[in-house]
This record gives C-alpha cells, sequence and structure tokens, in this order.
C-alpha cells in the first residue's frame, strides 16, 4: 500500500533500530523523576493494595479544566460495594497537591485523613461485605509535574508544529492520582464511568465513551461523556484544546446494518491545513479499514456500542485511552499499534505490571499483523528491524519481577516488551500451524477474558486448552528465557538425495542453552520451483535427508523470519553424505537406523539394544536442551530415567564423527 507519509516513515524505521519503539519511548520518564515515583509508589502501593478492599462499580468525574493551566476544580464520585468483613475507612489516592474542601460518605460530610497520598475516609457507620456506599471527594489545585510513564499525570503544553495549546491526561502506569482521586489496582476495573468537563466556550473535551451532551454553562460549556463499559483507572482520559470534529465511520463485516464512529478531535489551527492533509490524513482515513480488519482477526471491536477515535495533544507517540486514543500525529503503524490496545489493554488488560506483555506485546504484534495483510511491501522490512534491535544485545527476558514491575524503564523496553514480545507473538503462530485455529484462539480469549485482566500465564493456558498444543517449551525458551539461536547451514546433494546440516549456537547459553523449535529452509533449484520444509531443531547439530531432484543453488534458513534469529552461513559442502569409512554412508546410516529403544515411556531403565554393534554415542536432553544422560552405546546400554522429573526427553544417537544419525522422544511419565 502507499503511503503519503512514506518519508517520515521511513526515518521512524530507521531511527527504531537504535532507540526505542516511538510508543516506548514516550511512555518512560526522566530518570530523576522516575526515581522518586518509584520510591514514592513502593512505599504507597504495597499497602494500599492489602487494605482497599473494596469493587469499584461508578466514577464519575465533575471537573473544570481548561486548555492552558493544569489547576483543576471539581469532584468525584465512586460507588463501591464492600469485599471485605466489614469497612469502616474508605481509602483512596490524591496527590498532595489538591487540596480537599470536602468529602461526602454517603452523603453525609464527614472528616479526612491525609498521610501523603494516601486518603483515609471514616464511614459515618462501619459497613458489611456486600454492602454498597458513595463517597464524592471535592478538591481543587495545580497537577504535579513528572512522575509518570508518559510526561505527567495531567499535562500542559504547546504544539510544535501548529503552536495549539491544550491540557492531558497521561496517568500510565502510576499517576492517575496526579488529577483524580482513583484506586490504582489493576484488578479493580470500573464497571461504568462518567467524564463531565467545564471548559471555556472555545475548547473541546474528549474522554471515553460516548459524548451525550454539551451543555451551556455561563460563557463555558460542559462536555459529558459516559461510558457503560469497564475500565481500567490509567485508561479513564481527558484532552482539552481548541478542537474540531474529524469523524470517520467503520464497517465490520459483524455489523452489516451499523457504523463505528471513528471521532477525531483534531487542533482547529490544522484540520485545515494543507501539511496536515497532505501528511497526516492519509494514514487516519486508512483507519476504517485497519478496525474492520481487527475486528476480523481479533474479534468484533469491543467497544463498538461506544466509538473510537483519537484527541491530537502535544506529545510524540500515542496513549491508548479507552475509545478516544491521545496522540501527537498520526501515522500507520502507530495508529495500528494504538487502535490494536482497544483489545490487548482495553478489553483486556494486564492482571500485573509484569504482565505488560499482555498489552505491549499484542500491541506490537499488531503492526506486524496490519503490515502482512494491509501492507505486505512493508511486512518484510519491518519485521528485520525489529529483530535487528531485539538482537542488538546478547540477552535479556519479557518476563520480571519484584522491584522492576515498578521501573516504568523496564515495564515500557522498547527492546523486550515491545518489540521482542511483538516477535515471538508471531514466531507462536508459527508453532501453531495452523491460521484458522490461531485465530480462533485469539477471538475466543478476547471473548472469555472480555472487561477483566489476565496474565501472561492466563494467556499460556488459554492457548493450550484452546489448541492441545503445549506451549511450556515455547515460554520458557522465548517469554522466560533469554537470547536468540543462529544458525550455521551446510548443504549437499547427489543421487536424488539432499543432505542438509543445520548447527545452533545461542547467545544466553547460560541462561536457554539450546532453541528446540520447528524451523523452515527454502530450498532452490535449478530450473524449478523453490521447496519450503518444515523440520524440527531439537539438538545443538540436525541433519536432515531427504529425496530431491535436481541441482540446488541456495538454502535460505527461516525465509519467512517466523523467528528471531542469525545466520552464519549456508554454503555447500561437498563431504556431506559422504561416509569417512568403508561402508557408505547408506550401511552406515541402516546400521543405525537397527538399534532397538525402549520401554516408551519409560519409568526407570531406558535400553538401547545394538545388535549391530555399530560404533557411537548416545545423549539424553530435557525440555530445556540439558544433558542429563551420556555414554558410548554397547552391545545393551540401560539409562537409569528414575531420578528424572516427568515430561519429554529427547535421546540422541551420534556417529564417533559426532553426526547425529536419529533422535527419539522420550516420555517420563
Amino acid at each position: 500500500m502507499k503511503k503519503t507519509f512514506a518519508l517520515v516513515l521511513t526515518l521512524w524505521t530507521l531511527n527504531s533500530n537504535a532507540q526505542e519503539h516511538r510508543c516506548a519511548q514516550h511512555k518512560q520518564q526522566s530518570y530523576k523523576a522516575r526515581i522518586e515515583m518509584e520510591a514514592k509508589m513502593a512505599a504507597l502501593s504495597p499497602q494500599a493494595s492489602h487494605e482497599i478492599k473494596y469493587d469499584i462499580k461508578f466514577v464519575h468525574l465533575n471537573l473544570a479544566l481548561e486548555r492552558n493551566t493544569k489547576y483543576i476544580k471539581g469532584g468525584v464520585t465512586t460507588v463501591a460495594t464492600v469485599t471485605m468483613a466489614a469497612l469502616d475507612t474508605f481509602q483512596t489516592l490524591l496527590h498532595l497537591n489538591h487540596t480537599i474542601d470536602s468529602v461526602r460518605f454517603n452523603n453525609q460530610l464527614v472528616s479526612v485523613l491525609r498521610q501523603d497520598s494516601m486518603v483515609k475516609i471514616k464511614a459515618p457507620t462501619p459497613l458489611n461485605n456486600g454492602a454498597s456506599f458513595t463517597v464524592t471527594i471535592y478538591y481543587n489545585g495545580t497537577a504535579p509535574s513528572g512522575g509518570s510513564a508518559i510526561g505527567s499525570g495531567y499535562n500542559l503544553g504547546t504544539s510544535g508544529s501548529w503552536g495549539n495549546q491544550a491540557t492531558w491526561s497521561l496517568s500510565e502506569s502510576f499517576v492517575g492520582y496526579h488529577w483524580w482521586p482513583c484506586k490504582q489496582i489493576l484488578t479493580d476495573k470500573i464497571d461504568s464511568s462518567w467524564v463531565f468537563v467545564t471548559t471555556d466556550s472555545t475548547n473541546k473535551t474528549g474522554s471515553n465513551g460516548v459524548l451525550t451532551n454539551v451543555v451551556n454553562v455561563g460563557n463555558k460549556k460542559r462536555y459529558e461523556w459516559k461510558s457503560r463499559t469497564p475500565i481500567n483507572y490509567y485508561l479513564i482520559s481527558v484532552a482539552t484544546a481548541k478542537y474540531k470534529e474529524y469523524n470517520l465511520y467503520a464497517h465490520p463485516q459483524y455489523l452489516p446494518n451499523d457504523s463505528i464512529l471513528i471521532q477525531n478531535y483534531i487542533y482547529d489551527n490544522a484540520i485545515n491545513n494543507n501539511n496536515w492533509i497532505n501528511q497526516q490524513k492519509p494514514s487516519l482515513d486508512d483507519l476504517p479499514q485497519v478496525l474492520e480488519f481487527l475486528s476480523e482477526k481479533y474479534g468484533m471491536y469491543p467497544f463498538y456500542k461506544e466509538k473510537y477515535g483519537n484527541c491530537m495533544a502535544p506529545f510524540s507517540g500515542g496513549m491508548e485511552h479507552q475509545t478516544m486514543t491521545s496522540q501527537g500525529f498520526f501515522e500507520y503503524y502507530i495508529n495500528a499499534h494504538e487502535l490494536g490496545h482497544q483489545w490487548w489493554g482495553d478489553n483486556v488488560t494486564c492482571k500485573s505490571w509484569g504482565d505488560i506483555w499482555i498489552n505491549e506485546g499484542w500491541a506490537s504484534y499488531t503492526e506486524h499483523l496490519v503490515a502482512e495483510f494491509l501492507d505486505p511491501s512493508s511486512f518484510a522490512g519491518n519485521l528485520n528491524a525489529v529483530h535487528n534491535n531485539v538482537m542488538s544485545q546478547a540477552g535479556g527476558s519479557i518476563f520480571f519481577t519484584g522491584s522492576d514491575t515498578m521501573n516504568t524503564g523496564r515495564i515500557f523496553s522498547g527492546r523486550l516488551t515491545y518489540d521482542k514480545g511483538g516477535a515471538i507473538i508471531h514466531s507462536l503462530r508459527f508453532l501453531t500451524n495452523n491460521d484458522s485455529l490461531w485465530f480462533n484462539t485469539l477471538r475466543s480469549f478476547q471473548n472469555f477474558y472480555k472487561n477483566k485482566t489476565a496474565s501472561a500465564v492466563d494467556f499460556q493456558n488459554y492457548y493450550q486448552a484452546q489448541t492441545g498444543i503445549n506451549p511450556t517449551q515455547f515460554f520458557n525458551q522465548w517469554y522466560y528465557g533469554e537470547g536468540y539461536p543462529t544458525f550455521d547451514i551446510r548443504y549437499n546433494f547427489a543421487n536424488g538425495q539432499f543432505f542438509l546440516k543445520s548447527t545452533q549456537s545461542v547467545s544466553m547459553p547460560g541462561v536457554t542453552p539450546l532453541f528446540i523449535t520447528p524451523i523452515e529452509y527454502r530450498i532452490t533449484r535449478t530450473a524449478m520451483q523453490d521447496t519450503i520444509i518444515r523440520v524440527m531443531h531439537s539438538q545443538a547439530i540436525e541433519n536432515y535427508t531427504l529425496p530431491l531432484i535436481g541441482n540446488v543453488t541456495s538454502v535460505q534458513c527461516d525465509p519467512k523470519n517466523w523467528l528471531i534469529n542469525k545466520v552464519l552461513a549456508s554454503v555447500r559442502d561437498l563431504t556431506l553424505g559422504v561416509s569417512p569409512n568403508p561402508d557408505g554412508f547408506e550401511e552406515n546410516a541402516q546400521a543405525f537406523a537397527h538399534l532397538q529403544i525402549g520401554p516408551n515411556p519409560c519409568k526407570s531403565v531406558l535400553k538401547i539394544e545394538n545388535p549391530g554393534q555399530v560404533k557411537g554415542r548416545y545423549a539424553l536432553f530435557d525440555g530445556n536442551g540439558k544433558t542429563v544422560l551420556e555414554g558410548d552405546l554397547g552391545l545393551v546400554s540401560e539409562l537409569n530415567v528414575l531420578p528424572l522429573a516427568s515430561g519429554v526427553y529427547i535421546l540422541s544417537i551420534r556417529d564417533m564423527n559426532g553426526e547425529e544419525k536419529g533422535h527419539h522422544k522420550i516420555i517420563r511419565p
């Protein structure tokens, strides 16, 4: 697909090799501000998560905001249900920059205790488990700067391109409380929400859900946004500026008689400007097609009863606020990434910040998917750039725990969370080897976890249940493990036989000693159609033999780039298939074929009977590629597998030159 924005896209793609993913780049903050925030949140969050025992049903933000100040005044009402034996104190977070004017608990004025940013409100009478209650906090103040993953929780800025002033919220990951009193716990989604903003009549304010009304309030206007779909605290949003609407409509195939509004708030001085029209509007105009495509692959757009949209704000990149992304400018793949978040991050949200792969890995995979099906000329180049960035360092895992879950730099690592996270999903599709099954699994996962939170383990378990494929080894290597494989390819052909030797080395052998994986090879022959074979690489050195007619001119490893990997060389080796002893290659291979191995499954002693007394060695590998037993072949070799854990093992048989002559899957029940 031809892009009017091709020059800018090219520059971004080139820069992405050396820098973070653009979305990641602007979900990270300055080092000093980040360290201060992490220390403060480490002090607040553990207590909050244990003490705040209520389930939020509804929030109503009713605020006065302007485009040229970070001052906030208004009230926030929370309706919740008690989830502990009894509740006598309501706790929430609100930054100390804000003065609390008054609080009503079930419509009674009550007092407030503040400890740093923790707000404790005594209930007039204790409430029992299951009881509903309503708390309204009236407050005012100027939102603080810094501390967020993206700029500040509530921001003020002027567009460098258009000179348009704007204020906007960016609460991910820890700073919703910088601008409204909230419970910052991911697993408690808010069932429904209203955001009312009163602002100067020259402004517009965009937010989540549906704009139900615009009310004149003196010389100001109140924008009343309402959403009936569950939402996480950090996805509640506001953006205020001099906007004009530019609306589009999508028509997914499962809504033949209806459409989905794509409601865009564009700077008033940009919307009719030729630069914006020529450079950004075309990629925005592609959004309906992308939304329709993703509705086919992931399931119906989750918020089709409300809308999708964008609010411009003066920052680079985008933030996936539910139904109303905040975005600095419009570019095809940023648009696709943020739209993909409506499924992965908004409809289904990460259960913890350590599970950010559910959000950012899948939104990054969305870029690859959109390229493959809607912009195929860019697909290979984009994927190569991502793989190269992942391999720019030897190690690094997608998985992280402990203090790193408070580290926004680690959460939003462009190389690991975004690029590696998205790339391994592409690899998991290859492992599945059935696109119908793959996309059915994604759609059903979205439906099963709709309006909920999910972890990487939840996806792993769901994938196995739906596909019947055990992905444990895959996740151990690619998600929990580190590094990538490098292949050295040698091939030969003679007398209608093709011989392939593939030697794998790894970048982090102390963590992931071997990547056991299916892999493809493209075989190019003179005056014949290319042949792609799919084989299993389960040992450091693999030898394959297959019948093949014609002269082979080249062999390409992983031609469709399913895996993050490097290839040292792919050259013809005339010694392959030629035996170094008088017996000859075929006789030698037949002698190894006469080995008798059993019982399988085996609980205690595995026997290798060798009636031909062929000379060689055996090695037994576990699922991580670690050697657990090895030795020379005798007339009868006995392997004691009783001490080994239950699981699947690989038995490799090699000749005395180290050439593998066969491998067998051994099950230890």
